[in-house]
């Protein structure tokens, strides 16, 4: 018989779990090649639970909760609608693309799910970089001058420590203490060139395929962060704190976050799903324009009523904060061991099923990554192949 389609095995697992034999099985057995996609899938399925329920809330929302949430989308929806001017019709320029692509595979610019991959795969892939331009550089001198991060330091939390983050931060914006949108972060000019990094298939694991099957691509981009004092006094006040002072000067301090260009390939496996993540960016920059200074501002953030005294502990830890980019790692999902890359200090992670890896590292002013459904010495070989 001829070999079943990927939905036919993939369905044949299914009715494994159901207790059912399933029809494809005796052409499995006598075929090698099917036997091989058949425990590929066998393996991503095993992967598939794990690694949604990360992205799952520990509670479920409520209905109103979900309604709310909805209504808050619209509002803001609205807003923006009412505050952008209508287009006007302009001959177009010609820009050439800031970043070299191979002539392989396709390529697409990173969506909202697209950006979560690669800012979990690289970290901070997302985060700040360079111009080219003489004006941009001038302005990039001086605000590197605050933070630029040039090595990580891991940040263990745990469930309830994440939960009080999330509420400490929720509580920040609901009251607008802090107000901006990074996703309608604005773009910064022409980007810091980033090469798509070269990866020798010879490496690559067994069942990847050796040309990459998409190259998601990020533009270099600007958010900013604004800080209302007067709001924040009330949060402290109404949080324990009656005799919070902060100066007026702070008032409308801007939080300025640089977003570099960024490229992450994107490997196939057997069944065609993502098997393996190669990504390279700049590095993150943060500055603040207003009245505060970074190191004034950070003093407000950490000295918040509600976040974890051990997490605060640990960022108060980290001797040099202003080249140190701090990495919150979950410790039930994650585990994290220091390692090396080309003689680069480089952070090495694993699910609790040992069965995805990742390794993060810093070298020539760019953030490196490698992840995927690979084993730890794969994902070495990996990043040991890059240049």
């Amino acid at each position: 018989m001829p070999c079943p389609d990927l939905g036919a095995l993939r369905a044949s697992l299914d009715d494994d779990a159901a207790g059912t034999p399933a029809p494809p099985h005796d052409h499995v057995h006598a075929c090698a090649s099917c036997a091989d996609t058949l425990a590929e899938l066998q393996r991503n399925a095993e992967l598939a639970a794990p690694a949604i329920a990360l992205t799952a809330p520990d509670v479920p929302p409520s209905p109103a909760a979900v309604q709310a949430a909805l209504t808050r989308f619209e509002q803001r929806r609205a807003r923006v609608a009412a505050a952008t001017p209508a287009p006007v019709a302009t001959a177009p320029a010609a820009v050439p693309d800031p970043i070299p692509l191979p002539r392989r595979g396709r390529v697409a610019r990173l969506g909202a799910r697209a950006r979560g991959v690669a800012a979990g795969l690289v970290a901070a892939l997302v985060l700040a970089g360079l111009l080219v331009t003489p004006g941009g550089r001038a302005a990039a001198a001086g605000f590197l001058a605050q933070f630029r991060s040039q090595r990580f330091e891991v940040v263990s939390v745990d469930p309830a420590q994440s939960t009080q983050v999330a509420d400490v931060v929720g509580g920040l914006v609901k009251t607008g203490v802090f107000t901006g949108d990074a996703l309608q972060a604005s773009g910064l000019g022409e980007p810091e060139v980033v090469a798509v990094p070269a990866v020798d298939p010879a490496v690559l694991p067994s069942g990847v395929g050796h040309t990459p099957e998409r190259v998601l691509v990020s533009p270099a981009r600007e958010a900013r962060i604004t800080f209302d004092r007067d709001r924040a006094l009330a949060y402290l006040r109404n949080h324990g704190r009656p005799a919070a002072q902060l100066p007026e000067r702070y008032d409308g301090t801007q939080l300025v976050v640089r977003v570099p260009a960024a490229v992450v390939q994107q490997f196939a496996g057997r069944d065609g799903g993502p098997a393996l993540l190669v990504g390279k960016a700049g590095t993150l920059g943060l500055t603040t324009e207003g009245g505060a200074s970074l190191d004034e501002l950070r003093e407000v953030v950490l000295g918040l009523p509600g976040l974890p005294a051990e997490t605060v502990a640990q960022l108060r830890s980290i001797q040099d904060w202003r080249t140190t980019l701090p990495l919150p790692v979950p410790t039930d999902q994650v585990r994290s061991r220091p390692a090396t890359v080309h003689g680069a200090e480089a952070l090495s992670f694993a699910d609790q099923t040992g069965r995805l890896h990742a390794l993060l590292w810093q070298r020539d002013g760019h953030i490196w990554g490698v992840a995927g459904v690979l084993g730890s010495d794969e994902a070495q070989d990996v990043a040991d192949s890059l240049g």
